[in-house]
């Protein structure tokens, strides 16, 4: 597995219960031409043992619950394998349209196509005329979208996303949260949000993120939160 994010990484060492080997890339040097060896041109990678590539997120998920059906986050169920794909889904928007433009912000990158060939919002730069209002626009996309989510769960009634055991999906909320909760580069924002913090209202949410953190995996592997800038 290449991939260029350490919390990518710490995920998948968690999720993964069967034999692999990651590699961090560095996307601006090193040997691993991602732009021209991916199969998209971007990265998390995943090469498998059967001689070929798979360079999109949810393949890549899809593959490892193929491969691991009795593994321990491998939804067991039609019903839970849909809503854990639901949830999923959920947090790759979220990291689409909440993260990745948070990530231009913090690395003070505004440039088109800077990161893995993606578009850039220009505002994204400190110094365009109208970068206050995408800050505004980020941070209400947040707090919607969390509580929407806050929502779902509460309405389902489960200790976890997908029924009373814990997924893969699980694993991805843990990860959006504590990213926020945690990375460095995100004091800022955290600090905008007052007193009451980022995931004000939504208090189903970090109970279940703390639920997959006390798993003996993600506990191990949560430092990584503090030591990386995004």
């Amino acid at each position: 597995m290449r991939q260029c994010c350490p919390l990518a990484s710490a995920a998948s060492n968690s999720v993964c219960s069967m034999a692999y080997r990651s590699s961090l890339v560095d996307v601006h040097a090193g040997e691993y031409n991602w732009a021209e060896q991916a199969p998209h041109g971007t990265v998390p990678v995943l090469e498998t043992t059967e001689g070929f590539a798979i360079g999109d997120s949810a393949a890549i998920v899809d593959y490892i619950l193929e491969k691991t059906p009795d593994g321990p986050l491998t939804p067991k169920d039609t019903k839970s394998r849909c809503l854990a794909k639901d949830a999923w889904n959920f947090c790759n928007d979220y990291y689409a349209f909440f993260l990745s433009p948070s990530h231009d912000v913090i690395m003070n990158h505004a440039e088109p196509h800077w990161r893995q060939g993606r578009n850039t919002d220009p505002r994204a730069s400190p110094e365009h005329e109208k970068h206050a209002d995408f800050l505004s626009e980020l941070k209400t996309l947040h707090a919607q979208r969390m509580g929407r989510l806050e929502k779902k769960l509460v309405a389902a009634g489960t200790a976890f996303c997908a029924g009373d055991e814990c997924t893969y999906a699980d694993l991805f909320i843990y990860t959006c949260v504590n990213t926020v909760l945690k990375c460095k580069g995100f004091t800022a924002f955290r600090e905008s949000c007052g007193e009451e913090g980022p995931f004000a209202g939504c208090p189903t949410v970090l109970a279940l993120a703390a639920k997959v953190g006390e798993r003996e995996k993600v506990a191990a592997a949560a430092g990584i939160f503090d030591q990386a800038p995004v």
